[in-house]
């Protein structure tokens, strides 16, 4: 199974999906998230690697920044956004949760699984998984809800907690020219990323954009 990596926008932020959502990506997604299935996970993890190499991409022609053979003080001097695209620096990456319930009927938490294994794939980059988001309420499943229950429901539903190992990093992230992406297996109307860009934005944190294993056909016009 294959598919181009999609770059598309919602609500200011650019999401970068692997795959375009089909049929056969819901069987995938429900297969790693509630079988456990490595090989569906494997597959999410390959989109999910084919979005990070289009975001990646993305950010460097954005900046502007080309390969140069200047001294890294040098053109950390001549570049504020020197991060950007720079291959020594680490990638940011932070797992949308699931519900509590979920993860005790599952024994693992989905998002922050694809995370680990993309971590240990990836090996252009070194990525740092921030486990920072959780859940300040109960929320509803979102499947079978229309748009506007979907916001209802996701508004406010995050918060920031970082762990006593992650709180080195609460600064580093809070002082912007980093690469931060939310990382999630499904898009599809905003309001989950909607809701974790909040609560991120309370901890002064700005994403770089979403990666996705894939997204659903009504965002593809707004790419």
């Amino acid at each position: 199974m294959s598919s181009d990596p999609i770059k598309f926008q919602n609500l200011g932020t650019p999401i970068f999906a692997g795959a375009r959502y089909s049929p056969e990506m819901t069987r995938i997604v429900l297969a790693a998230k509630e079988d456990n299935d490595k090989n569906a996970r494997k597959v999410l993890v390959g989109f999910l690697m084919s979005a990070l190499q289009l975001a990646l991409t993305s950010q460097i022609q954005n900046s502007g920044i080309t390969e140069s053979s200047e001294s890294s003080e040098s053109s950390e001097l001549k570049n504020p956004k020197k991060n950007i695209g720079d291959k020594s620096s680490p990638i940011y990456v932070i797992p949308i949760p699931s519900r509590a319930s979920a993860n005790r009927v599952r024994g693992f938490k989905h998002s922050l699984v694809l995370a680990q294994v993309l971590a240990s794939t990836f090996t252009s980059r070194k990525i740092i998984i921030i486990d920072c988001l959780i859940l300040s309420r109960r929320v509803r499943d979102q499947a079978g809800l229309d748009l506007s229950a979907r916001n209802k429901n996701m508004a406010g539903a995050y918060k920031l907690q970082f762990s006593s190992t992650q709180r080195i990093y609460e600064h580093i992230l809070s002082r912007g020219n980093h690469e931060i992406y939310i990382l999630d297996d499904l898009v599809t109307t905003g309001a989950t990323i909607a809701a974790a860009k909040l609560a991120l934005a309370s901890g002064k944190i700005t994403v770089s954009g979403v990666l996705a294993s894939c997204a659903t056909p009504g965002f593809y016009a707004l790419r």
